[in-house]
């Protein structure tokens, strides 16, 4: 049977979309810390949340990156603290909603739309977190702060809310050209392991009143759970690592203003296969230029007049292990509510969606490196729509009233 569009709003793809509405999202987390910091700002009140925000705390944000909600099963001390699951933004994936977290908009505004990137207007391909772009001759260009600040333009949060920022992080993270870009004016804390964590966040709030922001990320899960697997020991046991650390950290913050939340960017899934776009140059073939977005959810530009070329290629190729949505069925007004949030849309926001989201089996994801890059191999993957990946857990500790 050969390979068709799928329709919305009947598919089962625009039925998991729809599903997203009915649970609290991470853009309604910021919502919240924004509405509490900048006096301009509004928000609906976000159950278990707002009672405990505002304009006098000193609200700390810690983001461990790819925390899936099925993870608290390993943190007990940091599940006593547990609120409520949340929806990650889509893609569901660290370039993302990183870019979220830091400048409080969703990704129709701030149109960062996974690992990769089309820059249209430029006819580059920019991978964002690593500060480069790939031309058209897929030559890779590495990008300086200023050169990447005018490629993305943020319009950062830090610039909104009403007091000072302070982000903290592994040491080597503080110097890369996105962090400067997105961190802004913040101040930066730098450490070198985890262990450090604990008296680096509380050192600073102990003397830092409120009100304040503080965002700290923590990398380390998201890269166990990429090369061993969310179900492995190396996960599990690193989960019980944080657990302690989360402790440690409540213990010291003496601040009674201060409220320690903490939540992720994404989920985890196990993967079992890796499709590879090079193994079937008929695909290729069809593209103006190689896929963007996230392997567990490809954006592909098709070249005018190969669309049907490109269906039929595709099938052929994978057959069912990709469902392919045409961009008019997520990104038109109400679905692209859905997808990419609500907002003014950026100005190449559906130039940089291509013509169709690629959507791997629940099992694979899908690669199309360049010819000097082999390309990821995953055994744990995120970025597409399962509940797995979708899913992230808040956790709330309110200093005042633990004391």
């Amino acid at each position: 049977m050969p390979l068709t569009e799928i329709p919305a709003p009947e598919s089962a793809v625009d039925h998991i979309l729809r599903a997203r509405l009915e649970a609290p999202g991470l853009m309604d987390l910021l919502g919240q810390i924004e509405a509490s910091l900048n006096p301009a700002a509004s928000h609906p009140p976000l159950p278990g949340i707002s009672e405990h925000l505002g304009a006098d705390r000193h609200i700390v944000l810690w983001l461990i990156d790819g925390f899936a909600t099925r993870y608290r099963r390993h943190t007990p001390l940091l599940g006593a603290d547990y609120v409520t699951d949340l929806e990650t933004v889509f893609p569901s994936t660290t370039a993302t909603a990183i870019s979220s977290i830091l400048t409080g908009r969703a990704p129709a505004q701030h149109g960062l739309l996974g690992w990769h990137t089309r820059l249209s207007a430029a006819e580059r391909t920019l991978t964002v977190l690593m500060g480069q772009e790939r031309d058209r001759e897929d030559r890779i260009n590495t990008l300086g702060y200023r050169e990447l600040t005018g490629r993305v333009q943020p319009d950062r949060l830090s610039d909104r809310i009403d007091c000072g920022m302070t982000c903290i992080g592994p040491e080597w993270i503080g110097g890369t050209p996105y962090n400067r870009m997105m961190n802004g004016a913040a101040d930066f804390i730098g450490f070198e392991d985890l262990s450090e964590l604990p008296a680096r966040v509380a050192a600073h709030v102990n003397a830092t009143p409120g009100p304040h922001f503080t965002y700290v990320y923590w990398p380390e899960l998201d890269h166990l759970g990429h090369e061993y697997g969310p179900e492995s020991p190396e996960v599990e046991r690193h989960l019980k690592q944080l657990d302690l650390a989360y402790t440690a950290t409540c213990a010291q913050i003496q601040r009674l203003e201060s409220v320690f939340l903490t939540t992720a960017d994404h989920g985890m899934r196990t993967m079992e296969r890796r499709l590879d776009l090079r193994e079937h140059p008929a695909v290729q073939a069809c593209l103006r230029h190689r896929l963007t977005g996230e392997p567990r959810a490809a954006l592909a530009h098709v070249r005018e007049g190969h669309n049907a070329d490109f269906l039929v290629a595709l099938h052929t190729a994978f057959g069912d292990d990709i469902v392919v949505v045409p961009a008019a069925d997520w990104l038109e007004p109400g679905g692209q509510g859905r997808t990419l949030g609500h907002g003014p849309e950026h100005p190449e926001l559906r130039a940089r969606a291509g013509d169709y989201l690629l959507l791997p089996a629940e099992d694979a994801y899908l690669v199309d490196p360049p010819a000097d890059d082999e390309g990821p191999f995953f055994r744990g993957a995120h970025g597409g729509l399962s509940p797995e990946e979708r899913h992230i857990p808040l956790f709330l500790r309110n200093i005042g009233q633990t004391r």
